[in-house]
Order: C-alpha cells, then sequence, then structure tokens
C-alpha cells in the first residue's frame, strides 16, 4: 500500500462510529461513563462548578452503543460528544438505519464544517495544504455566506468551524462563533494552536465556543519535524488556554489530538503521558491514506456536511478540493443539499459499491496506535 501524507481533519470524534475494533486509544469508554480511564482524569469542572464535556446519560449512551452495539469501546467518548440531546440521538438512530438498509436518503442533517480558511500557518509534512496536492484557490469564508450556510442548515446540532487552514486566520472568527453559539448551535473548532495569544484565548471563550482541539503530532522530536514549530510552544499555547479558561469558569472542553503516522507513530506514549489528566480529552487518529477501500463509509449518511471556503458542499473531510461536490450553499440551502440528487447518487453509488475515485482510494495507516475508523465490505453495512 502507497502511503500518502493526507491528514483528516483534526475534529473526528464526528467521524468515529463503525468500525472493526483495535486498540483504545481516546481517553475512552470508562471515561465515557463517567470512570476515569488508566491515566486519565474524569470529566472535568472548572472552579465555580461548571461542568463541562458530555452530560452524565450521554457518557453512558456512548459506552452502552460503543461496547454492546458497535463493540468498539474506544469510540465511547465521540458518541457522547456528538450525541448531546434526544434530537441528535434520535436523528443518529434514523440515519443508521437509512444507512444500514442502504437508503438513497438520510432523514436528519445533524451537523456542518464550516471552512472558515483553506490558508494555513504552518507548512506540516502530510497536509495537502502545504504539498501541493490543494489546487483550489486560497481565502477566507465570505460572512454572508456562512450566515446563508447556517440559515438554510435548519437546527444543527454542532457545528465544526473547520475544515482545512488555520481557522483562527479568519479576521472574524470570534464574531462568526459567537453567532453559531446565539443561534444555539454548540460551536467546535480545531486549530495548530500558534496564534491561542491572549486575545484570541479571550474571544473564544467569550464566544461560547463548546469544545477547542489543538493538533500536536507526537513527541517534540516528531511535533517539530512535522509541523516546523516547537512542541513546547504549543504546549505552553494549550496551557495559557486552559488557565484562561479556569479562570473564567468557562465550560469550554479543551483537547488535543494526533494523527498516527509512519512518523509519528513513535511519539504516541509520550503524547499521551504528556497531556493525559491536564485536557478533557486525548484522541489518535490513524492518518488517511492511498490505497485499495475494502469498507463501505458511513459519512454520507451520518448527518453532515462540509461547507467550503467557496460554497461547495461534500460530506467527506478528505476531500480536500471538492471533487464530490454534492452541491453549493450560495444557491442552494444545506437541507436541500443534504437528500438533493448528487447526495443521493453517492450514495447509491456506496451501496453498490461502485465508488467514487477519491472514496475507492481510501483507507487509513494500520497502526494499533489508533483505532481504526471504517467498518464492513463495499456493498454491505
Amino acid at each position: 500500500m502507497r502511503v500518502t501524507r493526507t491528514p483528516s481533519p483534526r475534529e473526528p470524534s464526528t467521524r468515529s462510529a463503525g468500525g472493526e475494533g483495535r486498540a483504545s486509544t481516546t481517553v475512552t469508554a470508562r471515561r465515557a461513563a463517567g470512570a476515569p480511564a488508566e491515566g486519565a482524569s474524569a470529566p472535568r469542572r472548572g472552579p465555580a462548578g461548571v461542568r463541562r464535556g458530555p452530560p452524565a446519560w450521554a457518557r453512558l449512551l456512548g459506552f452502552l452503543v460503543a461496547r454492546l452495539y458497535l463493540r468498539r469501546p474506544e469510540t465511547a467518548a465521540p458518541i457522547a460528544i456528538r450525541y448531546r440531546s434526544l434530537r441528535a440521538v434520535t436523528a443518529g438512530l434514523f440515519n443508521e438505519l437509512a444507512y444500514r438498509l442502504g437508503r438513497s436518503r438520510a432523514p436528519f442533517l445533524v451537523s456542518a464544517n464550516l471552512e472558515l480558511t483553506n490558508r494555513c500557518n504552518l507548512k506540516c509534512t502530510f497536509c495537502p495544504t502545504a504539498d501541493g496536492r490543494m489546487t483550489r484557490p486560497r481565502g477566507h469564508m465570505d460572512e454572508a455566506l456562512f450566515r446563508a450556510a447556517l440559515d438554510g442548515a435548519g437546527r444543527l446540532e454542532f457545528l465544526l468551524l473547520f475544515q482545512w487552514g488555520e481557522p483562527l486566520l479568519h479576521p472574524r472568527f470570534a464574531e462568526l462563533a459567537a453567532e453559531a453559539s446565539r443561534r444555539g448551535v454548540r460551536t467546535l473548532v480545531t486549530t495548530n494552536g500558534t496564534l491561542l495569544d491572549d486575545r484570541r484565548i479571550a474571544g473564544l471563550l467569550a464566544a461560547g465556543v463548546d469544545r477547542v482541539t489543538v493538533s500536536v503530532d507526537g513527541d517534540a522530536r516528531t511535533h517539530e519535524a512535522v509541523r516546523g514549530i516547537p512542541l513546547a510552544a504549543t504546549r505552553a499555547a494549550i496551557e495559557r488556554l486552559v488557565a484562561a479558561r479556569d479562570a473564567a469558569g468557562s465550560a469550554t472542553s479543551v483537547d488535543v489530538s494526533m494523527v498516527v503516522a509512519p512518523e509519528t507513530e513513535r511519539g504516541v506514549a509520550e503524547f499521551r503521558a504528556a497531556f493525559e489528566g491536564r485536557v478533557e480529552r486525548v484522541q489518535t487518529i490513524p492518518l488517511l491514506t492511498t490505497g485499495e477501500r475494502r469498507t463501505r463509509c458511513r459519512e454520507p449518511w451520518r448527518g453532515g456536511l462540509v461547507v467550503l471556503e467557496d460554497g461547495r458542499c461534500t460530506v467527506c473531510c478528505v476531500d480536500h478540493d471538492g471533487s464530490l461536490a454534492v452541491g453549493d450553499a450560495r444557491t442552494a440551502s444545506l437541507r436541500a443539499i443534504w437528500n438533493g440528487p448528487r447526495l443521493r447518487a453517492l450514495r447509491r453509488a456506496h451501496v453498490r459499491g461502485d465508488l467514487p475515485p477519491v472514496c475507492a482510494t481510501c483507507t487509513e495507516f494500520p497502526t494499533d496506535a489508533a483505532a481504526p475508523r471504517f467498518a464492513g465490505p463495499v456493498g454491505r453495512a
């Protein structure tokens, strides 16, 4: 298998249901049920008694679904993060049923990834924004497009303000995040941490961002080799964020996430040891690579749309150039796109096993240091 350096965007707690079990690598099932995993802290409360992270019932649900249905204990925490309301649980059940039955329609649009920018201030070794694979023009999402996407989405359970690029580069990031929060949408963001100065941290907290995930790549040596910046600087930014969050009594959760690749795998143990118990969640996810795909993907059914900076919509976090575009948020509502003809055709293709090139060559780096995310042979549930 040829390994190409394609990380998946770092909040993939939203991609974790389904797949064959391997070693548990996030702060996992015991923590999701309310008890700390070995080497991990229990769900933390702020100094004013503010609970951070999913409520107890969502952690229990995640534990049960991960253990009894998916038989993948490592998915408990991601499930608890995603399904935090009765509507979200109902939507997840009906969308999963549509996936299992191979339906071309999925009942509920649950979430959206809004790519605020596809520009980045780093040149990470396995990222399409840095190595020339991303060919589309670079820019920031227009504020009118941001609002139009939300207007046309209906009721969303959560919003990820990230896809490719560094979202904190958007000059009005805090204002856009605050607007989503005012609409009652939980907001999440993934960042490389380099821009987490006091001003931006204050903006994140004031905007009511629900969860901030900071990307780290292994130990000090691998992190600097991959990202070109010292791990000490990233760790200082995380500590600054946590300290400000705690001082404010904010409910914002802080995570760290690592992509496990051939060059970073050796640093997994040190990565975990450095952050477990200091943030709400530590996750490892496998590098997405190019090879023969042998599994069917849940993403077209799961309940999320990706809106790229230019407005084109896809269902895949790997689709960095929008080759799977199923609609355009500039000309149609997200609700219409979710069960529109192009997305329904994509679902039918997955059911038949007649996958488009992006899907047919999508696989992941095999490692015991991160749980796989794909399940079942192509064309089967």
